[in-house]
């Protein structure tokens, strides 16, 4: 039986780019949850990003992996919370800066609606491209900031050359972190060991639900850690070849609102206490 759904937000949920979630989404999150199936997010974004997303209303995100699972909400109370480690954030930047067509950014904890970032290493016109795609304000300087961050990123438009340098780079000259792409030329930077999937099992001890008892949605190799963790992983169709793979079920694509399809599937069968027919 189905207690718990987690869903991507960026390309699974809502489609990169759309400014808010359509309202057949809120609709059958509201469905699922009257069903009496729990509803949350597993997502990069964080809370004023989430906001945004979701036109003010907090009901897809009360409970969920937040930040890539350096933060986990239940019934909109942190249980968990990760920060940057701002020293070797600074190593990286410094270095990856440096790179051509190449930025790293910080999130600030301490945020508003209009999402601030910190940007190192882009011309102003790279960060207004950024910027426009990802929805936040950008401030370009030369230091990272010594201040609490929350999320870190790496954006690039570089050749592959340049893409893989920098891989190489973090893997064996950044021990304190891993990093994880939820879309092209884009990087995730991530606490050492830290990631969606390793922040399920926090979630789940919280709520008291076992891993076949929930169904997690997800589209971009951010994801993978979390996917294959699960029984009942589900890619949308305009998932990653990797993420694909590592799903047991498969749906439509994001434009379509497949997830918002399935969450209607899903409380169906909750209803009836069968199975969705997309896991038939």
């Amino acid at each position: 039986m189905i207690k718990l759904v987690l869903s991507d937000v960026d390309g699974t949920l809502i489609p990169l780019g759309q400014e808010h979630a359509s309202k057949r989404t809120m609709d059958a999150i509201r469905e699922v949850q009257e069903a009496g199936v729990r509803f949350g997010v597993s997502t990069g974004r964080d809370i004023v990003e989430l906001m945004r997303l979701f036109d003010g209303d907090d009901i897809a995100f009360r409970t969920g992996i937040l930040s890539n699972g350096k933060k986990i909400l239940v019934d909109g109370e942190v249980k968990r919370l990760s920060l940057i480690d701002n020293e070797a954030l600074s190593r990286l930047a410094e270095e990856v800066s440096t790179y051509p067509g190449t930025m790293v950014t910080a999130y600030p904890l301490n945020t508003d609606e209009t999402n601030p970032i910190y940007c190192m290493g882009a011309t102003q016109a790279e960060l207004e491209e950024w910027a426009k795609t990802y929805a936040f304000a950008g401030t370009r300087v030369d230091h990272m900031p010594k201040e609490k961050v929350i999320g870190a990123t790496i954006a690039c438009h570089a050749e592959q050359e340049v893409l893989d340098r920098i891989e190489d780079f973090v893997r064996d000259a950044c021990p304190e972190f891993d990093i994880a792409k939820p879309a092209a030329r884009w990087w995730d930077i991530l606490p050492k060991g830290l990631n969606k999937g390793t922040a399920l099992q926090m979630l789940l001890d919280e709520l008291g639900v076992a891993r076949d008892e929930v169904v997690v949605f997800g589209d971009a190799d951010n994801d993978l850690a979390i996917l294959r963790v699960v029984e009942n992983a589900v890619a949308v169709a305009n998932a990653t070849p990797a993420v694909k793979e590592a799903a047991k079920w498969h749906i439509g694509h994001c434009d379509d609102d497949a997830v918002a399809q399935a969450l209607e599937d899903i409380a169906r069968a909750a209803r009836k206490g069968t199975t969705p027919a997309f896991m038939r």
